[in-house]
């Protein structure tokens, strides 16, 4: 009789546990806007359960705790950003952690970006690792796959809308960017590439000398025509931003100078001829069409005018014309 008794007061206590862990996890809690929290990758379930009760989502961070370990599934809480709203219950918090269902974010990426300005940005929008992304791109088994006969992966990040989930993994964000850049470049403007006598390589470095120096894109054909005549009659490129590029990037309003463009480094197109190693920006398709398709022109220089567009000369007479003029119109200091 004893036995029974032991028997019904532990099936009793089993059932009022059961009460209360139906009860924890079916409490609502209503909210008059909505909330988003973020989990980080390596979050513990104490850490979750912080974040979320710091976001006015728990009524006990440690029944959170107890019944995610109770379910079985607190080792399997998926990082993202998520968001809730109107009312929710710690099975729906649970659920949804557990099933990964986070928030989509959107991410562009413009042209002409370089891929530090890319880096950080995804960092700073998904929460990618810097050290992990680090070891893709100066993988040089990656950097090969994807960009062959580059020294990196500078101009090979398409510039586009994306979509991913906070905290998505570096490989798959990279892989994506670099994907579309490959899948981009199709058949037929591999086919003029050939016509021109040009790798994909060398399309996507002129694009991006495109890219740097139209301020106006109705300026990229033209701007693309003069450097084919300069490639073709074996002159230097003498394109400011690849001096800039070289030298790490100029501070906000920091021009370049005369003894700039003696900066030693491959790259530098007013020393070496031909094109740099590789892109100097992430150019976008029209970059890469101008590229591909230059204006037929007699011009062989331009130079800014100041106002976003260029003046083009054919002679260099012509061209130091064009620059007294322009300095003319400069305040005086």
């Amino acid at each position: 009789m004893r036995v029974i008794r032991v028997i019904v007061l532990i099936a009793l206590l089993v059932a009022a546990g059961a009460a209360v862990a139906w009860y924890a996890l079916e409490l609502p809690i209503v909210l008059t806007q909505p909330v988003t929290v973020t989990i980080a990758r390596g979050d513990k379930t104490p850490q979750i359960a912080r974040k979320l009760d710091e976001a006015g989502l728990l009524h006990s961070p440690r029944v959170f705790t107890w019944l995610a370990r109770w379910r079985r599934i607190d080792r399997h809480l998926r990082p993202g950003r998520y968001q809730f709203s109107d009312t929710v219950s710690l099975s729906g918090l649970l659920d949804q952690l557990h099933d990964g269902r986070a928030v989509i974010i959107s991410v562009t990426i413009p042209e002409g970006w370089t891929e530090s300005h890319i880096l950080a940005y995804l960092e700073s929008e998904l929460g990618l690792n810097a050290d992990s992304v680090a070891a893709f791109i100066h993988d040089s088994a990656f950097v090969a796959n994807w960009a062959p006969g580059s020294p990196g992966l500078e101009g090979y990040f398409w510039p586009e809308t994306y979509q991913f989930y906070w905290g998505a993994e570096p490989n798959t964000v990279l892989t994506e960017l670099l994907d579309k850049s490959r899948r981009s470049f199709t058949d037929s403007l591999e086919q003029r590439a050939a016509q021109l006598g040009m790798t994909r390589h060398q399309v996507l470095t002129l694009a991006s000398l495109i890219e740097a120096e139209a301020a106006q894109g109705s300026e990229r054909s033209r701007i693309a025509g003069v450097f084919h005549n300069r490639l073709r009659s074996g002159w230097l490129l003498q394109c400011d931003p690849t001096v800039a590029y070289a030298m790490g990037g100029l501070p906000p309003g920091r021009l370049l100078t005369h003894n700039d463009l003696a900066f030693e480094s491959p790259y530098n197109t007013y020393l070496h001829p031909g094109l740099p190693p590789g892109p100097i920006c992430n150019p976008g398709p029209a970059s890469v069409h101008a590229a591909l398709y230059p204006d037929s022109t007699d011009a062989m220089y331009f130079v800014a005018d100041g106002s976003g567009a260029h003046i083009f000369s054919r002679s260099l007479d012509e061209h130091n014309r064009a620059i007294a003029k322009i300095l003319r119109k400069l305040p005086h200091r």
